[in-house]
């Protein structure tokens, strides 16, 4: 599978079953467990990003140039 769809696949999970989680919950009468669901499915999301494809990306500058 493509690396791009594998990202949107992440992307769109990680906002829809928070989303559905939360209003699920809020809708039952939980209204702090639909934060949690809601922040905490969120920051899944972001860490898995961050892990699989942040992270590997080497940003480190240009090393024994002649750059001033």
């Amino acid at each position: 599978m493509d690396e791009r769809v594998k990202l949107g696949a992440v992307l769109a999970a990680g906002v829809v079953l928070p989303g559905i989680a939360n209003y699920l919950l809020y809708q039952a009468g939980l209204e702090t467990a639909s934060k949690v669901a809601w922040y905490g499915g969120y920051a899944t999301m972001v860490v898995v990003v961050w892990y699989n494809w942040i992270r590997p990306l080497d940003l480190s500058g240009a090393s024994g140039g002649t750059e001033p």
